[in-house]
């Protein structure tokens, strides 16, 4: 480029300033802000390519994305198609085996994972953070996932509630770590080795708690039992008794138990046997009785009378629960 004095912009016409840029325009007549026509004209035309260069960019990532969503539905319904066949040729076997053959067609890798090892504890580490996806591929990777955790629900009757549950979060955090081709353990691994391993976990964290038990102390807490037994006050006695020694003496401080007559004269026959032990009876079975008490009033009696047929006529009906959680927003009444 010429040295700058070859470009001299003192004293040309128009120009506010003696900037060099001068030289390579032509002022416009009655623009506002002193701009040069063939600079604004520049600039507008460089504006517009990247504008469009965007748009088209925009445009061919929009088409690539559908043409993907749609190839995937192809490929579920080819899926579908295929299994409606194979139905079509087998008639025998339970619905089980049915179910269990259709599935395993139908999404073969979701069958194929198990874990390594014991089972980890209940915390994301950075690996198992999700990696950014568009919005389509995380629905549709959800809806995924979302039925195939509602067939292993329903088809083998267990309560909806697990699919809330963490542990079944961290088994699909694991599985994802360990990816696809590892086998699921058998019925046998998990009675004999798995569950044997878990146990001996159990017991090493609550060995790690009895150091806590020495400062603080332990409560031992007996809801209820299940015996065909009698269940008196002696039998009472020497369950709690037994277990107050397999825990250790010298860490059990209390107990709390209800206030069943035969659990209260073995409590009290206890604290004579224990003079540091104290019974305490369970706050919320005091409440109980005393809402029974309540209940035996004959004005609250009646109501809860009244009530009691409402509820019976509801839950009696299948149209009638439906109706009913259309005005509770589905909660249910007890």
């Amino acid at each position: 480029m010429p040295p700058r004095e070859e470009f001299p912009t003192k004293g040309l016409e128009g120009a506010p300033s003696n900037d060099i840029g001068w030289h390579f325009g032509t002022l416009v007549p009655n623009a506002k802000g002193n701009i040069v026509g063939v600079i604004r004209e520049s600039m507008m035309n460089i504006l517009k390519e990247s504008n469009t260069e965007k748009i088209d960019k925009k445009r061919r990532k929009d088409e690539f994305l559908s043409q993907l969503i749609e190839e995937e539905d192809e490929h579920e319904e080819f899926i579908d198609e295929d299994n409606i066949y194979e139905e079509g040729r087998s008639s025998h076997g339970s619905a089980r085996e049915y179910h269990r053959e259709r599935t395993s067609k139908s999404i073969p890798s979701e069958s194929e994972f198990t874990l390594r090892g014991a089972i980890p504890e209940l915390v994301r580490s950075k690996s198992s953070k999700q990696p950014k996806v568009n919005n389509s591929f995380l629905k549709s990777f959800r809806r995924k996932i979302g039925e195939a955790v509602s067939k292993f629900l329903i088809y083998e009757r267990l309560p909806f509630q697990l699919a809330s549950s963490p542990w079944l979060y961290n088994l699909i955090q694991v599985s994802a770590e360990v990816g696809q081709g590892v086998k699921l353990p058998t019925p046998y691994e998990v009675s004999d080795v798995y569950l044997e391993s878990e146990y001996q976990r159990v017991r090493d964290w609550v060995n790690r708690l009895k150091t806590h038990w020495k400062e603080l102390g332990a409560t031992l807490m007996c809801d209820d039992v299940s015996s065909v037994r009698s269940r008196d006050a002696e039998f009472y006695y020497n369950l709690l008794d037994s277990l107050v020694e397999k825990i250790g003496d010298n860490y059990i401080v209390q107990i709390v138990i209800d206030n069943e007559a035969a659990m209260k004269a073995a409590g009290k026959k206890l604290m004579l046997e224990r003079k540091h032990l104290y019974w305490t009876s369970c706050a919320a079975h005091c409440l109980d009785l005393c809402l029974e008490d309540i209940g035996k009033k004959p004005s609250v009696g009646k109501v809860l009378d009244e009530a009691k047929k409402v509820t019976c006529f509801i839950y009696n009906h299948i149209w009638s629960v439906d109706l009913m959680k259309k005005y509770t927003q589905g909660k249910q009444i007890f």
